[in-house]
């Protein structure tokens, strides 16, 4: 629990100095576990409804409040017209991925962003995924696809959004892994890509 304690405050502390990416959300927790990573991001191209080209830290701890499902929140400082922001994520892993079959499962996530024009933007979306590890000589490889969509909420407009993420998780040890992520836009969005490291307890 001190653990815990002490990453929560080292998440915080990171936040006092972006697009939210699908990141570790295939990558499953197992109960009672925790996991932090820290995801360099820069957003390539943006639609009209999009946030602006920029570059973004996001800080994102992810915990294993039930056997099936996990609870995430981010929170980090970005450049461009997105530059603060900080949300949360609900993980329900349905199908966990096993030997001959491939995972898949349901995030709901909410986050909001302040805009360099002194507004605000909620974006909240609903992303189904779906991934497969594959592992030998004690290293794994878990490709992931994902369809996030919902809404974006900004000056009193609101306007649908949807993307398709790519991206690829390789774990090197029990504790330490690395994932790169190719996000497009397809509907008021971003195109964006994200790399990043992840420590799992």
């Amino acid at each position: 629990m001190n653990r815990i304690l002490i990453v929560l405050a080292g998440v915080a502390f990171a936040a006092a100095g972006a697009r939210a990416s699908v990141f570790t959300l295939p990558q499953f927790v197992e109960h009672k576990s925790w996991a932090i990573g820290f995801e360099p991001e820069a957003t390539l191209e943006t639609s009209n409804a999009g946030g602006g080209a920029g570059v973004a830290m996001n800080t994102k701890f992810t915990y294993g409040i039930t056997p099936l499902s996990n609870l995430q929140i981010g929170i980090g400082p970005g450049s461009g017209e997105k530059s603060f922001r900080f949300g949360g994520a609900w993980t329900f892993d349905f199908i966990p991925d096993l030997q001959g079959q491939i995972g898949a499962g349901l995030a709901a996530q909410a986050y909001y962003f302040n805009l360099r024009s002194g507004a605000g933007k909620l974006e909240v979306q609903a992303f189904p995924y779906l991934h497969k590890m594959f592992s030998g000589n004690g290293v794994s490889f878990d490709p992931y696809i994902g369809m996030p969509y919902g809404v974006s909420f900004v000056s009193g407009s609101a306007y649908g959004i949807w993307q398709l993420a790519l991206g690829n998780y390789f774990r090197t040890s029990d504790h330490l892994g690395y994932n790169s992520e190719l996000g497009l836009n397809l509907k008021n969005s971003d195109t964006y890509l994200a790399f990043g490291v992840t420590y799992r307890d």
